[in-house]
């Protein structure tokens, strides 16, 4: 069961607005910019706050994966964190439809 401090379409709407941002990141050829990357992942952040409840795993969850550990070269570093981030955000969706279908039975 998911806990969500607002509406479970509101969450989905504003995870899948991270995900989009990420589109754009991902659209330079050498990958993000690591300060760009750095601006998306606050943003991110901030976002996955507003939506979880207190005492939730995924505000957490979501600072463990990281972010490169300096500018110089990391292009490469960058680009894989942006999967991850995406994957996990994707999964983050998945988890509220499931538990949206499981409340309308």
């Amino acid at each position: 069961m998911v806990n969500l401090k607002i509406p479970p379409e509101k969450a989905i709407l504003l995870i899948q607005g991270r995900i989009d941002d990420i589109k754009r990141l991902k659209r330079n050829e050498n990958g993000p910019e690591y300060y760009d990357f750095v601006g998306w992942l606050s943003k991110t952040w901030s976002v996955v706050d507003e939506i979880y409840e207190g005492g939730d795993i995924h505000p957490e969850e979501i600072r463990l994966i990281g972010l490169p550990t300096c500018s110089c070269n990391s292009e490469r570093e960058a680009h894989m964190l942006v999967e991850v981030y995406q994957s996990r955000l994707l999964d983050y969706i998945n988890e509220i439809r499931i538990s949206l279908q499981t409340k309308a039975r």
